[in-house]
């Protein structure tokens, strides 16, 4: 960041070499090669039908939930996330059922406060799947979502 620093002076670096304080992120570029190459090592074309099966398999039966509203696009253009909302409950409320059910999500307006006010909703639940979640994690968390809804209605 600096060339020299004495009593009375500092002297700046040039660019952009003096916009980058403190130890470089040494850790941090180690663990991102390593998770590259457990990730390389699966394959993202593997990673992506898994997801798709997970997909496939959880949105028919939260589809099927009572009082339950997905948003998002087909199937067929989604990526492991699904959005929703549980009729009665505010999101924040359904993350907390779902946690005391040992299932985490996601609730609120997720940094688009633009589309919640499209949706016409003051924010969503989110869940997330990917390469670690297992079919009976789905099935829980889809119980936990029901529950959420038996709880406020």
């Amino acid at each position: 960041m600096i060339r020299k620093v004495t009593v009375g002076r500092t002297t700046w670096n040039e660019l952009p070499h003096k916009f980058e304080a403190g130890t470089a992120p040494i850790a941090e570029a180690v663990g991102l090669g390593a998770a590259i190459d457990y990730l390389s090592e699966i394959g993202l074309d593997a990673i992506e039908r898994y997801e798709r099966d997970l997909l496939d398999y959880a949105l028919p039966k939260l589809e099927a939930a009572e009082g339950v509203r997905v948003f998002g696009p087909s199937a067929d253009r989604r990526a492991g996330i699904v959005s929703f909302e549980v009729e009665g409950a505010h999101p924040h409320d359904v993350a907390q059922v779902l946690d005391w059910e040992g299932v985490a999500v996601r609730a609120g307006h997720h940094c688009n406060q633009p589309l919640m006010a499209k949706l016409g909703v003051p924010a969503t639940s989110r869940a997330s799947f990917y390469l670690y979640t297992v079919p009976e994690e789905i099935d829980r968390f889809v119980a936990g979502v029901e529950k959420a809804r038996k709880v406020f209605s």
